[in-house]
């Protein structure tokens, strides 16, 4: 039963960290290059309106729920599920989300910078470092939670 509990909670995980990968790789892919097009001036102001608005309610709730579901994914994996594939998967996740935290806790304050009037330029762009290095991170936790998954499902 407890194995049922991990296998569970590591779809759980999958899915949030899922929706954060796509929400990041967006924003990376698509949304930070557009301020080279438009100009930093004009990104600074949707991201006023878009991430330093409702962004503020959604990233945090996305972030701190990811965050909590897969710390207790990890958690629980490592107290009842300690084979050869869940353990190295388990420590692969929780290496992951450590990435994506530190990532997180820089980028989070530097896009606040605009809120006060910080440079647009250099703001975005040290936003978009900080947020290249979470989207890399956060696509690596959700290929070891895939993985992960996957071998408790199939075996391995």
């Amino acid at each position: 039963m407890n194995s049922d509990v991990t296998t569970w909670m590591l779809i759980a995980t999958t899915v949030v960290t899922g929706v954060g990968a796509g929400a990041t790789l967006d924003q990376a892919i698509k949304q930070l290059p557009a301020r080279h097009r438009i100009g930093p001036s004009a990104y600074a102001d949707y991201v006023r309106a878009a991430d330093l608005g409702n962004g503020l309610i959604w990233y945090p709730i996305l972030g701190i729920g990811t965050t909590l579901v897969t710390l207790a994914t990890v958690l629980v994996g490592f107290l009842h599920d300690r084979n050869g594939a869940t353990t190295a998967g388990l420590y692969a996740i929780a290496a992951g989300l450590a990435v994506q935290l530190g990532a997180s806790v820089r980028a989070a304050p530097t896009l606040l910078g605009l809120k006060k009037g910080a440079d647009p330029a250099a703001t975005l762009d040290k936003f978009a470092r900080s947020n290249a290095i979470r989207a890399v991170a956060v696509t690596f936790t959700l290929a070891a939670t895939t993985y992960t998954l996957a071998a408790r499902v199939f075996g391995g």
